[in-house]
């Protein structure tokens, strides 16, 4: 058996030029399933991971590769533990240098700029339990043009609970769920002297205004991903909304323009009676346990919460596709995710997981567990960040300088078609 190698690496190269296209050269072909007889399958493989919470160094991987070769001894596996900190540099530099990893870490928005260029793998066929083990919201999220490109192995979603001692002290009963009950106890909350929720104009849209239009049932693009689609009686609706929350002080103003760390907050303060999306872990640092009453996300058309999925996709420009596809195979089989997530403290992509059993121990995560199904992680375009970056000061200029909604809308649609159709 060939011995596994475990090389820690960090990332730290400078702002390469996203030249993808140059070196779209790889078989877009090779995608299939992994050989029936594992040995059938030998070569060199190389696997860029990262950071992922507690599962944060070359020792974790380990048993896990010595496991896999156990299936696979033909395969020599090397584990590259990257940072977070310059990643896409890092990723082009490797790529423009020929020397890209088989095997990648990517979250969804790496999806369609790599696929666009005909860098990855399809995996459709990787698996025959796609459809009857994952969860939709999961699959969905590593989707292009029809093709998965990558085998999800976590899930995170913003969690919504409220504060149940501000309840007590409002003299609120029940934790909204919908925005016509939110409505209805905002004003409580208000009265005795908290704010009924928070609003962040910093944050990524993913979790802000995307997910209320979505909830409204909208769509930021339209359906051939050609033209926006936000300006819509949906996507006004999810402003209007947005606006109401500011209008009637229900939602404190530093957000709208300030980030700052969660301690700082109204909401990290405890001030705070309905957090619409939360990280539970950075959220239970300052806030106890006990007074947070895990909800299901709110619904106003659609029950739609924020969150995002890690998989791992593979470059097709690898000289060992079969040894990447076993691999892959093995990292999104029920046992290795079942060990990676009573581990890393993430949420299960598989349905078979058992998150009840896994976080017998904190109630409040599996609560949240139960709607990983409604988690829509963002938009699948190669301009997704380009698109939030368009759109983001129109919904501000909404909400700190009075301009009407749909004078906002009509006027980031016309930037976002430009945008579309410049990169068209």
């Amino acid at each position: 058996m060939k011995r596994s190698k475990f090389v820690s690496a960090t990332a730290a190269v400078g702002g390469a030029a996203l030249l993808l296209a140059a070196c779209g050269n790889g078989d877009s072909d090779a995608g299939g399933g992994v050989p029936d007889d594992p040995e059938e399958v030998s070569g060199s493989i190389t696997v860029w991971t990262y950071p992922l919470a507690t599962v944060d160094s070359l020792g974790w991987w380990e048993p896990h590769v010595d496991a896999f070769n156990e299936q696979y001894p033909d395969v020599e596996v090397e584990v590259v533990m990257q940072a977070f900190q310059n990643r896409e540099e890092a990723l082009v530099t490797a790529i423009a240098g020929n020397n890209a990893p088989d095997v990648v870490y990517f979250n969804p928005d790496f999806i369609p700029q790599y696929a666009e260029e005909d860098l990855l793998l399809p995996l459709d066929d990787l698996r025959d339990d796609w459809d009857t083990a994952f969860i939709d919201s999961s699959l969905q999220a590593m989707t292009w043009d029809d093709t998965l490109y990558g085998a999800p192995l976590l899930m995170q979603i913003m969690t919504t609970y409220c504060n149940t001692e501000v309840m007590d002290e409002a003299g609120v009963e029940t934790c909204p769920t919908t925005w016509d009950e939110f409505r209805d106890v905002a004003p409580q909350f208000q009265d005795a002297g908290y704010y009924a929720s928070e609003y962040s104009g910093t944050s990524t849209l993913n979790h802000t205004y995307y997910k209320f239009l979505w909830q409204a049932g909208g769509e930021v693009l339209n359906e051939d991903l050609t033209a926006a689609a936000f300006n819509s009686p949906e996507g006004l609706e999810a402003l209007e909304f947005i606006k109401e929350m500011v209008d009637e002080g229900w939602v404190p103003d530093e957000p709208l323009s300030v980030s700052a760390t969660f301690e700082q907050s109204q909401a990290g303060q405890g001030n705070v009676g309905y957090i619409m999306g939360a990280n539970l872990g950075e959220h239970r640092t300052t806030i106890d346990s006990d007074n947070m009453d895990v909800v299901a996300p709110m619904t106003n058309v659609e029950q739609v919460a924020s969150g995002s999925v890690g998989a791992w996709s593979i470059f097709n420009t690898t000289d060992s596709p079969e040894a990447a596809q076993a691999f892959v195979h093995f990292l999104s089989d029920q046992e290795f995710i079942e060990e990676f997530i009573a581990d890393s403290g993430f949420l299960p992509p598989r349905e078979d997981v058992d998150t009840d059993e896994i976080f017998a121990d904190d109630p409040q995560t599996a609560e949240g567990a139960q709607y990983l199904d409604t988690v829509r992680s963002g938009v699948m375009h190669p301009q997704a960040r380009e698109i939030i970056d368009t759109i983001r000061p129109h919904i501000q200029s909404v909400l700190l300088e009075g301009t009407e909604p749909q004078d906002a809308l009509d006027a980031a649609e016309q930037e976002v078609n430009d945008l579309l159709e410049r990169a068209g």
